[in-house]
């Protein structure tokens, strides 16, 4: 799936696992980590045929964990408070994690580590000792950007490092069904930030 396809996903995948009750500040927490898990599988794209869409996507996220670090300030940093209240071991221990799962998903073959379901544990983890607040976010929009790419022909090695790979084949990145999941994912973000609202 494209980048925009799985961008959306995330943050739709975290907006309903948080829901409406979460408030706003809430959604935009939610919407970040969603938003941050569906692009760290992507960290092994080195190659692609599009650099300026791969940017875009990353710098979406980006600015969606900006966002959220600006709503959290306005909020009186209840995020910012439990991450410290974690600890200096935990968040430096859950940091060195986070970048050493980071350099290895970059370091990886596409599809390979940064595409299972050992580096999306990983991630969840090193998340929760960092901020366990976004942690199942980041395993939604993770989980999201795992399940998009099963639709397509080639394979995933979800569990790594075993080499076999898992593949539904019903789809092709770029075409009619990944447009249909990125409108799908627009509209089910819409929909919970409008129940939110109401």
């Amino acid at each position: 799936m494209t980048g925009k396809t799985h961008l959306a996903a995330g943050v739709a995948a975290a907006l309903l696992a948080a829901g409406p009750a979460a408030g706003l500040t809430g959604l935009v927490a939610a919407a970040a980590g969603g938003a941050a898990g569906a692009v760290l599988p992507d960290l092994d794209v080195r190659d692609t045929a599009h650099p300026w869409r791969e940017r875009l996507t990353r710098a979406g996220a980006a600015a969606l964990l900006v966002g959220a670090l600006v709503a959290d300030g306005a909020a009186g940093w209840p995020l910012v408070s439990r991450a410290a209240g974690a600890g200096l071991g935990s968040l430096a221990l859950g940091a060195a994690a986070l970048a050493a799962l980071c350099c290895a998903a970059r370091l990886s073959t596409h599809r390979s580590f940064s595409h299972s379901l050992p580096a999306l544990a990983g991630f969840a983890a090193a998340t929760h000792l960092v901020c366990a607040p976004l942690a199942p976010f980041v395993a939604a929009g993770m989980a999201s950007h795992l399940m998009l790419d099963l639709l397509t022909h080639r394979g995933l090695r979800l569990l790594w490092p075993a080499r076999r790979g898992f593949s539904l084949g019903l789809c092709r990145t770029g075409g009619v069904v990944d447009a249909c999941c990125l409108a799908a994912a627009l509209s089910l973000t819409a929909g919970v930030i409008w129940a939110a609202l109401g």
